[in-house]
């Protein structure tokens, strides 16, 4: 029996391959949910290539790129956006995928959307950082670089020095207060931040007023 020559073995190889290459992918095997969840990025690419609504609401609530971006999976992130998830699309709480991701302390995911054209109120999220107890030093350097103003009010009335005092939440009152927050800020009933700290027994941030000269 005649061999194949080694050129036709090699070319055929090639061409195998090749049409190996086109073959569609497989069907996804999980949800979109649970892809984003789990950090599957094969998955998520078979539901992309299967048509599968990226901009779909999931059964958490958030959507796809917010998900990614919370838990910080920057591949995940630029192949949703490449494939046209919604980059300023927001949940029940009126949080986007920057958001989460500044909250989260995902500060290079943040910078990724940033430079894809998110919006950024910095005021606005520094005051959600300090209502929902936000700690991380990143988050705040981030949000002040940006122009957040630490002495912007909730709804409430309230700068967010007054909010972490409210929280105890010493850690992020020293980040404010090393970034120039006023220490004599006032709430809306002439409560003065000091006396707010004094009123909630928090020696440390009490400790922490008036070493920057807090009345």
């Amino acid at each position: 029996m005649r061999t194949m020559p080694r050129f036709t073995t090699l070319l055929l190889a090639a061409v195998v391959a090749v049409l190996a290459g086109c073959s569609e992918p497989d069907r996804p095997s999980v949800t979109l949910y649970l892809a984003v969840q789990r950090g599957d990025l094969d998955q998520l690419e078979r539901h992309i290539y299967w048509q599968t609504d990226i901009n779909a609401m999931l059964p958490n609530g958030q959507y796809p790129l917010q998900v990614a971006a919370r838990k910080g999976r920057i591949i995940m992130v630029k192949t949703l956006l490449k494939h046209g998830a919604e980059i300023d699309r927001r949940n029940a709480d009126g949080d986007s995928a920057l958001d989460l991701a500044i909250l989260a302390g995902r500060t290079q995911i943040a910078e990724i959307l940033i430079a894809n054209g998110a919006e950024l109120d910095a005021s606005a999220l520094l005051i959600k950082a300090a209502e929902t107890g936000v700690t991380d030093r990143d988050t705040v350097r981030f949000l002040l670089e940006r122009g957040a103003d630490t002495e912007q009010r909730s709804t409430s009335g309230d700068t967010p020095l007054l909010i972490a005092i409210s929280q105890d939440n010493h850690r992020l009152a020293t980040h404010l207060v090393n970034a120039g927050a006023d220490v004599d800020a006032k709430t809306a009933d002439g409560e003065s931040a000091l006396t707010r700290a004094r009123g909630r027994n928090a020696t440390e941030l009490v400790s922490l007023l008036e070493r920057f000269g807090a009345q």
